[in-house]
């Protein structure tokens, strides 16, 4: 009975997903480059992969890759489709978008896959926000055996949309967070590695993890 509920819950989140994906528009913009959207694409061979996380690196990449591009396509698009408010962290990510210099696509790696879908399905499954794990480790802890390998490490998390480019969009605005912070991770020319993971979430419905990962260390 318990199994059968839960089928039935997941077909019913899996339906609720898919009709506010499908009911967004997309444009496929004729102003992008095809091998420039090829290579934004890093994670098309990724197996285990969901569509929607790996779209969620291809909006991030083309961000970095062309910031002005995206500002002036995607994210025009968007605001103008789900009409978002043109506030002072809109106006300034557009300012930033323009001015950035091109910066490589970050590419995905398997390890950062994995953390980033165990920390999504733990705060999935608690209902809870933030870098701390289920069992209380706090991020430095948990990123310790990371730090041996990158030689920088960031998180960013998002959580109540479903589709990768809200996701996106939305860490790349940072409202209200004067610091700014998911968007100086997002655009961070030292970063060059990747993981996601989209799961539910008891209160949020949706929440997503990024990991990401700077030069690897060789020595």
């Amino acid at each position: 009975m318990k199994t059968h509920i839960k089928s039935i819950a997941a077909t019913l989140l899996f339906l609720t997903i898919s009709s506010l994906v499908f009911s967004q528009k997309i444009t496929p913009f004729q102003s992008w480059e095809t091998r420039d959207l090829a290579k934004a694409n890093s994670a098309r061979r990724m197996e285990d992969v969901s569509f929607q996380e790996k779209k969620v690196i291809f909006y991030i990449n083309l961000a970095r890759m062309n910031g002005a591009l995206f500002a002036a396509t995607y994210l025009k698009d968007y605001r103008e489709d789900v009409r978002i408010p043109k506030n002072k962290y809109y106006r300034s990510l557009v300012k930033t978008l323009k001015e950035q210099d091109p910066l490589p696509p970050l590419q995905p790696k398997k390890d950062l896959f994995k953390e980033a879908i165990k920390h999504a399905k733990e705060m999935g499954r608690t209902g809870k926000k933030g870098h701390r794990s289920a069992n209380h480790k706090g991020f430095e802890e948990r990123m310790k055996k990371f730090k041996k390998k990158y030689i920088k490490i960031k998180e960013n998390n998002q959580y109540g949309f479903p589709d990768a480019l809200s996701i996106v969009i939305d860490l790349l605005i940072d409202d209200d967070i004067e610091s700014l912070t998911h968007r100086k991770t997002l655009l961070n020319k030292k970063l060059k590695y990747i993981g996601v993971g989209i799961r539910s979430h008891k209160k949020y419905r949706i929440n997503t993890a990024l990991l990401f990962g700077g030069e690897i260390i060789t020595n």
